[in-house]
């Protein structure tokens, strides 16, 4: 569907931009235009540590009701979207292309995905345009202009991620970053937007606590102490949904080190918790 700019279901967001196009084509759900959403961006090739900060941030911003706005590109694009998919949540995926030139071909089952649970496809361009260079570069404009915000979760040198980050900066929102190692060289654009100003995240508050404006409800999820052995009740009952440190948790709860890390450790890899970087844990 064709959604001119003065259309009432053309994004609020997208009009203030100063470079905001004349009209979009839109395939599912129109109502999500008009919601709270933020982008999560970054690289094409991410690393495993991408892959867990992204499934990690995606989820708590669904659990706030926040639409995840991407690219759909191979990579922590399209994690983010499945990740919102998983936990039930609304996503915007903004194509670089027409809506019957799907690209990268290799997320034609995603981009049905998205639809089938309730998200939207958008584009600026005829139904038949294919992609190119100068299209990606248009497109992300779009992604952050439908955005409160941008969360950078990886990044390499000179990539397509710097420039949504720029032009986030240019719209006058805000640029969140996910830290990285110095070893990690798919960091170093979020260790260099951090360094000009960009807001540093390691939970989820650090996100919400920029926009006091908007009043966000999280939806709990429970999870049955029925499923934690005895033997990790201590640790867990005592984790929550605001991050602690592993030096707090082992001394709260009277376990070593050694016997918090282990027990730590066998929660993650049941699902119940997340370590965060800098040895952080939360619930899941």
């Amino acid at each position: 569907m064709k959604i001119e700019k003065d259309n009432f279901n053309f994004s609020n967001n997208l009009k203030k931009i100063s470079n905001c196009p004349e009209k979009v084509y839109v395939e599912g759900n129109l109502k999500l235009l008009k919601t709270v959403g933020i982008a999560v961006i970054g690289s094409r090739h991410n690393t495993s540590y991408g892959k867990r900060m992204c499934e990690f941030f995606t989820r708590e911003l669904v659990k706030y009701g926040l639409t995840i706005i991407s690219g759909m590109a191979e990579g922590i694009d399209t994690i983010a979207h499945k990740t919102c998919i998983a936990n039930n949540g609304s996503t915007i995926a903004v194509l670089p292309c027409g809506l019957n030139r799907i690209y990268p071909k290799s997320n034609t089952e995603l981009f049905q995905e998205i639809l089938n649970h309730g998200g939207a496809v958008v584009s600026e361009y005829d139904s038949e345009v294919q992609a190119d260079s100068k299209k990606f570069l248009e497109r992300n404009r779009i992604v952050s202009g439908l955005s409160i915000g941008t969360l950078v979760i990886e990044a390499g040198y000179r990539s397509g991620t710097s420039v949504t980050a720029r032009l986030t900066k240019e719209q006058k929102k805000k640029v969140f970053c996910v830290p990285s190692s110095l070893e990690n060289y798919k960091g170093i654009t979020c260790n260099k937007l951090i360094k000009e100003g960009a807001k540093l995240v390691t939970c989820i508050e650090d996100i919400l606590n920029e926009f006091p404006e908007i009043k966000f409800t999280r939806k709990e999820f429970k999870v049955s102490n029925d499923l934690i052995e005895d033997e990790f009740l201590d640790v867990y009952n005592f984790l929550s949904y605001q991050p602690q440190y592993i030096n707090d948790i082992a001394k709260k709860t009277e376990n070593s080190i050694s016997d918090a890390i282990y027990k730590l450790t066998m929660l993650e890899l049941e699902g119940h918790i997340v370590q965060l970087p800098g040895k952080y844990y939360i619930r899941k």
